[in-house]
Order: C-alpha cells, then structure tokens, then sequence
C-alpha cells in the first residue's frame, strides 16, 4: 500500500504527523524524511495521529523513538494519538512510551496545553 505522510502546523512549534498506510522497513525512510525538518531547537511537540496507519513494524517503532530522543533533548514532548486498536496493541506490547498515547487528539490536546504552559514558566 505505502505511505502518505501529511505534516502539518498546529501552532509555533508544535506539528502534526499524520502518516497514512503501512509503516515498514522501506516507508520507515520516507517517515523520517518528513520529519528530519521539524527536529529543531524551537520545535515544542510533535503530535503522530496514526489515526490511518494499519500497520507499524519494528522500523517505523524505531523512527517514532528516535523521534521522541530527539524532541525531548530540546526540552519538547512527543505525542501519539488516535491507534487504531492492532497498532495500539504494539504499542502495548513494547512498553515503551505509554504515557505519551492518547485515545484522541483532544486528549491529546488537554496534555499539550498543561506541557506548554509549564514550558513556558521555565523560561
């Protein structure tokens, strides 16, 4: 099937990566392509809505982790929001980032406002 990935701004510093299709060893690239832009000291969160992802392997796991290293050394936070429940289920099992899943953007949204506001205190 592929993937299309969509990238868009939701306000300064905060982006909205909506891959759509499979997330396998060969799209894995393309992902990272499409976020290695936004990997910026000014870049405050990245939010993935993998609302249309119907299948991740470990290589599209591995990008999503690189992805959150990255952000979070620039004091920014990764989300994920909107699994589909097969993808949730990897998610699951790895046990890697849990607290950062959301069943919705607007649960998604509720911890981003709490995040940005105390970012903005410390600086």
């Amino acid at each position: 099937m592929g993937l299309k990935i969509s990238v868009a701004i939701k306000e300064a510093g905060v982006f909205i990566v909506k891959p759509a299709g499979e997330i396998d060893s060969v799209t894995c690239v393309e992902l990272e392509g499409a976020i290695r832009p936004l990997l910026l000291p000014s870049t405050k969160a990245i939010i993935f809505d993998l609302s249309l992802v119907n299948f991740i392997s470990s290589m599209g796991l591995s990008v999503i982790f690189k992805t959150k290293e990255a952000v979070e050394k620039n004091k920014g936070t990764l989300v994920i929001t909107n699994l589909q429940p097969k993808i949730k289920k990897v998610f699951e099992m790895v046990k890697v980032i849990p607290e950062y899943l959301f069943a919705s953007m607007e649960e998604a949204d509720t911890y981003l406002d709490k995040f940005l506001t105390e970012m903005e205190k410390e600086s």
